[in-house]
């Protein structure tokens, strides 16, 4: 199952809200994320499919999921979704990131105001191998390599593109990629830690609560359907 991180909604990490337009013409996988999403049906029919059953969809329906759920459509005629996606943080993080009457873009490539500009191509480089082996046991000093980059100056382009440093956004990816193996499956939690990198039990609650504000045992119990 595609589990889609952060990254790959948020125009600016540092605001993670955005929001789009959907038109489904055909059956959408089921996947997982781990963040919230409103979505709701403004036109056409279809099936929303998730671990709590399916629903039949019409113009008025909204669905809410959780970090870590999954879900997915079929059987989509017409079906036209608006969509907010909001990071599990957001709330304690709009007071103090919204400067007053300053927009919050649209959604990934928006180009409106209140968008940033695209990630340096190191950063994007960086980002994807991170992603790409989070079992791997990262130093800044391994990726600033792999991106022939000097380790500050990796950290220095990190900061200005996501807000955040490598290993905070590393951090980020193996907490996000735990919330949806805690919501999928049945694994014990350490089993989820070692399998996102985290092989120290209480080093992996510590950095797990760091991102969701509660114990990874806390969280599947909150969020799992």
């Amino acid at each position: 199952m595609h589990n889609v991180l952060s990254a790959e909604v948020f125009p600016d990490p540092r605001l993670p809200v955005a929001g789009e337009r959907l038109e489904l013409v055909a059956d959408v996988a089921v996947h997982s994320h781990a963040f919230f999403e409103i979505a709701v049906v403004v036109a056409g029919h279809g099936v929303h499919v998730s671990a709590a059953g399916e629903v039949d969809l019409a113009p008025n329906s909204v669905v809410v999921l959780r970090p870590g759920e999954w879900h997915g459509y079929r059987e989509c005629s017409g079906l036209v979704v608006r969509n907010a996606y909001l990071g599990p943080d957001v709330f304690g993080l709009l007071s103090g990131a919204l400067v007053p009457g300053g927009p919050v873009s649209g959604g990934p490539g928006s180009g409106g105001p209140g968008s940033v500009a695209p990630a340096h191509p190191a950063v994007q480089h960086a980002m994807r191998l991170l992603e790409a082996d989070l079992t791997e046991p990262w130093t800044l000093e391994q990726l600033g390599a792999s991106v022939n980059l000097a380790p500050g100056y990796l950290i220095r382009l990190f900061k200005k593109s996501a807000g955040i440093s490598p290993m905070a956004y590393l951090t980020r990816v193996r907490a996000e990629r735990a919330a949806g193996l805690l919501i999928e499956t049945e694994l014990p939690v350490a089993t989820i830690g070692a399998a996102v990198g985290w092989h120290d039990p209480s080093h992996a609650t510590r950095r797990f609560r760091s991102v969701f504000g509660l114990s990874p045992s806390q969280y599947r119990s909150a969020f799992r359907p």
